[in-house]
């Protein structure tokens, strides 16, 4: 991690010898849970979308944007932001704006390690992903394998356009909200293949408890459920713990109990998830108004973005300690206790515009617990 101007603040790792990290770009992530869910003969289908969700007393549905109208005891809706699942979940929000945008980019790194100031920073490190933080922005440029990504996160000070993940800008944006950084970084975005990045308008939501539709034969997971900032450096994490989690409750319920199933799932996430989710906005915070005098006298105070209770959780066994409770909980109103998310921090519901507004007074979201140690 870096200031701007290139000034170290120190190397961090997310993982250790107990509980190693490996760095994987996501398209290569999919490809591997793609490889291993074929082997175990699980059939996978391309080339079509969900258009809509049903329930009837005897199974959920998706119907496709083909026509087709499958149905099984439970069915997921993992179909993203905007999920086409809404009207059946509850209320489907509208996106707030950040009041930011991401400029992201990834392209083959050896054309980009030719240039000495670029190749000197990656020199004897192998893969290596460096977060430089500066006034109203900050970027994490990655290299790993053969690719090289940048992203950079700012200011959007345009009103034009809506949500939207295929929209392109030049270069030019990101180089005037880094001039005056170190040379590295202004090479890296020179560098840029066609000098065309990714212009990602970051969009929010307000955090949604209910997952479930009210039979319970529908579950959302991932995005679709809780997307996230990509400060929080958490969503795909998190998107992956729900699968866990209903994976486990699903185990333990069986067919005759699979609606309880998800709603017991519903309930174990939603505080954690919420939690991590706000986390997100934090690091933003951080990374944008940094006070460096204190970062002098304890880098653990910035280099730490994400918390041991979200690196070392394991949803699995979570569920599988805490199922029986929460359907205690649900079915009967026994007291239930959720230990999954911030040590130290008794949950609070939130909304964007509450943090957005505490952001714009320059007043710090300050809350009890452990968030980032």
């Amino acid at each position: 991690m870096k200031k701007f101007n290139g000034d170290v603040v120190g190397n961090f790792n997310l993982g250790d010898e107990k509980h190693p990290s490996m760095a994987i770009y996501r398209s290569e992530l999919h490809k591997v849970l793609h490889e291993y869910a074929s082997l175990l003969e699980i059939p996978i289908e391309f080339s079509t979308s969900a258009v809509d969700y049903f329930e009837t007393e005897d199974h959920g549905g998706v119907e496709l944007a083909d026509g087709r109208k499958p149905t099984a005891d439970i069915v997921v809706a993992a179909d993203g932001v905007g999920s086409k699942s809404w009207h059946l979940v509850g209320e489907k929000t509208a996106p707030i704006s950040s009041g930011f945008i991401l400029y992201r980019v990834t392209f083959p790194a050896a054309p980009e390690l030719e240039n000495s100031i670029i190749r000197k920073e990656f020199e004897g490190v192998g893969d290596r992903g460096i977060l430089h933080a500066g006034p109203g922005a900050h970027m994490v440029t990655c290299l790993s394998g053969d690719k090289m990504c940048w992203m950079l996160t700012c200011k959007d000070d345009s009103d034009k356009g809506g949500e939207s993940w295929s929209q392109s800008t030049s270069i030019d944006k990101a180089l005037e909200a880094t001039r005056g950084w170190e040379p590295f970084i202004t090479e890296v975005v020179k560098a840029t293949p066609g000098h065309t990045v990714l212009d990602w308008k970051l969009m929010w939501r307000d955090p949604q408890p209910r997952w479930v539709s009210p039979i319970g034969q529908e579950v959302q997971m991932g995005d679709s459920a809780h997307p996230f900032l990509p400060t929080s450096a958490s969503g795909g994490t998190m998107a992956m713990e729900d699968a866990f989690s209903q994976a486990a409750c699903l185990q333990i319920a069986g067919k005759k109990d699979a609606c309880l199933a998800t709603k017991v799932h519903n309930h174990l996430r939603f505080e954690r998830v919420s939690s991590a989710q706000k986390m997100g906005f934090k690091n933003r915070e951080v990374f944008h108004n940094t006070d460096w005098d204190v970062v002098a006298k304890n880098p653990e105070a910035m280099g730490k973005m994400v918390g041991d209770w979200v690196i070392y959780h394991d949803p699995e066994q979570y569920a599988y300690n805490s199922y029986e409770s929460c359907a205690d909980h649900i079915l009967n109103g026994a007291p239930f206790e959720h230990r999954n998310a911030v040590p130290g921090y008794t949950y609070k519901p939130w909304t964007v515009k509450q943090l957005l507004e505490a952001s714009d007074a320059g007043q710090p979201i300050v809350d009890e617990g452990v968030w980032n140690r």
